[in-house]
C-alpha cells in the first residue's frame, strides 16, 4: 500500500515526460518536425551555433532546422536517416561544421546527459552507453525529480523549450557580454573538448553519411557559421585549417559546397549574442544568404 502510490506517481510522471511536447527542446524538436515531415524540402543540421544562427522563415524553400544544443555529427547523421524515408521532398541537407565538431562525442564530455535525451525522444541510442543504466528507459530518470516536478508545475512545459518555432528555430533577442576575455574562456572550453582520437571515427562517420546522401541524391552543403573576432582570435589555427581541408576534401569528392562564414566580415558585433553565438537579426541575415547559395544551385 505505501509503494503502489509511488509506482503510480512515477508511471504519472513517465507518460507526461514522454508525451507532452514542450518538455523540452528535444520534444519539442520531435513534435514539430514530425508535423511537417512530408514537405520539408531542405533540413539545418548542427549545434546551438546554427540552432540560434539559422532562421528557416527565410528561406525560399520549406525548411526544417534539426540542429540542437551540442548536436554532434553523430546525432546530426541519426536523426537525418531516422526520417529520411519520411521526407519524400527533401533536396537539401545543411551539415554545420564548427571548430570542434571532428572532436569529441557528447560522451565525452560533461553534457552527457544529453545522450539519454535522444535515446528518449528519438529511439538513437549512442553505441557507448552502458545498457543497464535506467536512464536508458526511463524518462523520469532522464529528467530528474527536482526537474520533472518543476515541469508538472508548469503544465508539463519548459519555457526554454516553448522558444522554438515551428520551423525548429529558437531566436535570441538580446545580446550577452561579448569580449575577448569571455571569448578566449569560450575558446578555453571548446579546447578541453578536443580529443584527438575521435577524429578518425567522426570523420569516417561523416563520409559515410553523406555518400548515403549522395546515393538519394540529395545536395549537401557544409557550412561553418560566422563568430566574433573576440572567439575566432583564439582558436587553433590548426584545428581550423585540418577541419577545412577535410571539408574540402568531401567536396571535391561528392561535387559538394562548403560556406564559411567563421571569420565573415558581414557580420558586426551587433549580430551577434555572444561571443560565437548569433542574435535574430544576424540569424536573419545569415539565412538570407544561405538561401541565395540554395537559389544559385
Amino acid at each position: 500500500m505505501f509503494v503502489l502510490p509511488i509506482l503510480v506517481l512515477i508511471g504519472y510522471f513517465e507518460y507526461q515526460l514522454k508525451t507532452k511536447p514542450f518538455v523540452s527542446s528535444y520534444a519539442s524538436k520531435k513534435y514539430f518536425v514530425e508535423k511537417q515531415l512530408d514537405s520539408v524540402e531542405v533540413l539545418i543540421l548542427g549545434a546551438s551555433q546554427s540552432f540560434n544562427g539559422v532562421n528557416p522563415a527565410h528561406f525560399d524553400k520549406r525548411a526544417f532546422n534539426l540542429a540542437n544544443v551540442s548536436q554532434t555529427l553523430y546525432y546530426d547523421k541519426r536523426l537525418t536517416l531516422k526520417y529520411l524515408p519520411k521526407l519524400p521532398k527533401l533536396k537539401t541537407v545543411f551539415i554545420n561544421i564548427a571548430y570542434f565538431s571532428f572532436f569529441y562525442q557528447l560522451y565525452d564530455i560533461k553534457e552527457n546527459w544529453r545522450d539519454y535525451y535522444y535515446n528518449q525522444c528519438f529511439g538513437i541510442k549512442y553505441y557507448e552507453l552502458n545498457p543497464f543504466l535506467f536512464a536508458n528507459y526511463s524518462a523520469f530518470s532522464v529528467y530528474q525529480p527536482i526537474h520533472s516536478a518543476k515541469l508538472a508545475f508548469n503544465n508539463f512545459e519548459d519555457e526554454t523549450a516553448k522558444e522554438i518555432l515551428p520551423n525548429g528555430y529558437q531566436p535570441k533577442y538580446f545580446q550577452d557580454a561579448i569580449n575577448d576575455s569571455l571569448g578566449k574562456e569560450r575558446v578555453g572550453v571548446h579546447n578541453t573538448e578536443i580529443f584527438e582520437n575521435r577524429r578518425k571515427e567522426i570523420e569516417e562517420d561523416v563520409e559515410d553519411f553523406v555518400s548515403q546522401l549522395k546515393h538519394r541524391n540529395i545536395q549537401v552543403i557544409f557550412f561553418t557559421t560566422p563568430v566574433y573576432s573576440t572567439y575566432s582570435k583564439f582558436c587553433d589555427k590548426q584545428v581550423l585549417e585540418s577541419n577545412s581541408q577535410f571539408i574540402h576534401l568531401l567536396c571535391r569528392k561528392y561535387n559538394y559546397t562548403y560556406l564559411n562564414f567563421f571569420e565573415d566580415k558581414r557580420f558586426n558585433k551587433d549580430d551577434f549574442f555572444d561571443n560565437d553565438h548569433l542574435k535574430n537579426n544576424g540569424a536573419t541575415k545569415l539565412s538570407k544568404i544561405i538561401n541565395d547559395t540554395i537559389n544559385k544551385l
